[in-house]
């Protein structure tokens, strides 16, 4: 038995968010396993979705919007299956490929697994091995949750210093996990970095790209997947990376695991979240 876990606090995104990626996971992953939303609203979610209640880390509010704090309640003791191999998932991400290969790097080498946060989009033309290493990117973490409560603990012993030192939860884990192994690079791509041109190159080139060989593809920042979903001719992105209406494999993605979902639903989503 392995785990699968998600977080959700303050309603930052909609429960459509948890139903999809819990149909992903099925899709995807061929071992026995449980899928969790640790959330601070168990009550807003479907009843066929298990979940447990967040704990109380008496966060102040504005660093539960900014930082993704509250995604550290995944380290405390009793809120996961002490010595399963466990993998957290951000919810804005698409799964397009089996991750058995995440459980099986966590249970050969233990530790504590993480995407290495990416560089900017320049720096493709340099080799891996030569780029800076940014540290954590904390969208996919892979770890067995008895080995790992330091992480939470330290942070409960000095909330403020933790909020004066890091900017956000991912730069705190970089120090906190201590030794860490990175997940293999081309099992992951960044939608923003490795699918968008920049401007004015993606108005020559305004075709999203198909990372085909990712297995998880990273939605961080702008935009969201939701935000490339609908029907229409609207913006999304930054200034400097954005285009226009759905992107086609990110659309039949969200129509094949979210059957409740519906075109007026999602636009309404997309136009609360900009």
């Amino acid at each position: 038995m392995v785990t699968v876990v998600c977080t959700r606090w303050l309603d930052a995104f909609p429960v459509s968010y948890v139903r999809l990626m819990r149909n992903a996971v099925r899709a995807n992953l061929t071992r026995e396993h449980r899928f969790i939303c640790v959330t601070d609203n168990p009550g807003a979610m479907d009843r066929d979705i298990e979940t447990v209640q967040m704990p109380d880390m008496q966060i102040p509010t504005h660093f539960q919007r900014f930082g993704c704090w509250p995604k550290l309640s995944i380290f405390a003791p009793g809120v996961l299956p002490p010595d399963q191999p466990t993998l957290y998932l951000d919810l804005d991400m698409m799964i397009r490929g089996n991750i058995d290969p995440f459980f099986e790097r966590i249970e050969k080498h233990g530790g504590f697994h993480a995407l290495r946060e990416w560089n900017p989009s320049l720096w493709s033309f340099v080799p891996l091995s030569l780029r800076p290493d940014r540290g954590v990117q904390g969208s996919i973490l892979g770890f067995i949750p008895s080995e790992q409560a330091e992480i939470y603990h330290r942070f409960m012993r000095d909330q403020n210093a933790c909020f004066e030192q890091y900017s956000l939860d991912q730069q705190y884990l970089s120090d906190a996990a201590g030794e860490r192994t990175y997940w293999p690079f081309a099992w992951t791509a960044s939608f923003k970095w490795h699918c968008l041109k920049y401007y004015p190159f993606n108005k020559l080139f305004p075709k999203a790209k198909e990372p085909k060989r990712a297995k998880i593809v990273v939605f961080h920042g702008k935009p969201r997947p939701i935000d490339v979903v609908p029907l229409g001719n609207y913006r999304w992105g930054t200034k400097r990376k954005f285009g226009y209406g759905p992107v086609s494999w990110v659309r039949d993605y969200w129509l094949q695991h979210d059957d409740s979902w519906v075109d007026s639903v999602a636009t309404n989503e997309t136009r609360s979240a900009a």
